[in-house]
């Protein structure tokens, strides 16, 4: 159990209520923060997992206070907004919900977004629930930006596919399913990209991404159940094609990154040109 120095009566180490609580909030994905008096003083496991630390008394050695992790950022909610920073829960809890993001560092140094859920149950208590919404952020800042699509061919975006990989991680494991890679390489010299890509989005899923890759290559990727499928899909793909095209597929192995497949993928379309 984590508890603070000043541990109140609420929480006991050995209490019936204190390991039920524990148990239920280590069930969440979301990061869950139990204050007290303004002092957090239980953390569910996803937390301690984000900030490397194990109980209050750790992390309130090392950061003070639990503002304290909060990115000062002008795009979003930090104590120094505050009229009265002492009072920041309070005034957190006032902005719209669609506003209340805040962002932290984790232990990997990595920043990550989240949207803030409070609840005040008990008197003196107060849960605060962060939800990891970084990849939705990003998606959303890009669509405003209008940068998802490729103005030239219709296409996803590179820089869009590459900032949002872990959605594409994320549903291949909802869906038990693992992920493939084409790379389609244009080999003339006077192609029509619209034509190409049009044919191309005619003869895949909704689900599937087509990415423009380089000035005359396109990633395509997918779900699969079976690595067999990408058999199939290459085939439709290399007969429906309008242009000559040279293909390279790869398959996930196992808690594969999609980072290190498109080092594979890039690696075999070269190989193919130059043995």
């Amino acid at each position: 159990m984590s508890l603070s120095p000043n541990e109140p009566f609420l929480l006991h180490e050995n209490s019936v209520f204190s390991s039920l609580f524990q148990a239920a909030i280590d069930t969440q994905k979301n990061l869950i923060v139990l204050m007290h008096n303004g002092n957090p003083i239980l953390f569910n496991k996803a937390f301690q997992n984000f900030t490397g630390m194990n109980t209050a008394r750790e992390f309130l050695r090392e950061f003070g206070s639990l503002e304290n992790r909060f990115v000062p950022h002008d795009a979003y909610f930090h104590a120094n907004k505050c009229d009265n920073p002492g009072e920041w829960i309070t005034e957190l809890q006032e902005i719209p919900e669609a506003d209340r993001i805040v962002s932290m560092i984790n232990y990997r140094a990595e920043p990550h977004a989240f949207s803030v859920t409070i609840e005040a149950p008990v008197e003196e208590y107060v849960i605060i629930s962060f939800t990891d919404i970084s990849q939705e952020l990003i998606k959303r800042i890009m669509i405003e930006n209008d940068v998802t699509i490729d103005k030239e061919s219709g296409a996803y975006d590179k820089d869009y596919f590459i900032h949002t990989t872990k959605s594409f991680q994320d549903a291949a494991l909802f869906n038990r399913k693992s992920i493939a890679l084409t790379l389609i390489e244009l080999t003339d010299d006077d192609s029509n990209l619209i034509n190409f890509i049009m044919t191309l989005k005619a003869n895949i899923r909704q689900s599937d991404m087509l990415i423009r890759w380089e000035k005359k290559s396109f990633l395509l990727a997918y779900l699969i159940d079976i690595p067999e499928t990408t058999l199939n899909i290459v085939q439709k793909v290399r007969q429906k094609s309008p242009c000559t095209i040279r293909l390279a597929t790869v398959v996930q192995h196992e808690n594969e990154p999609i980072q290190q497949m498109i080092f594979r993928v890039e690696k075999l379309i070269k190989e193919s040109v130059h043995p």
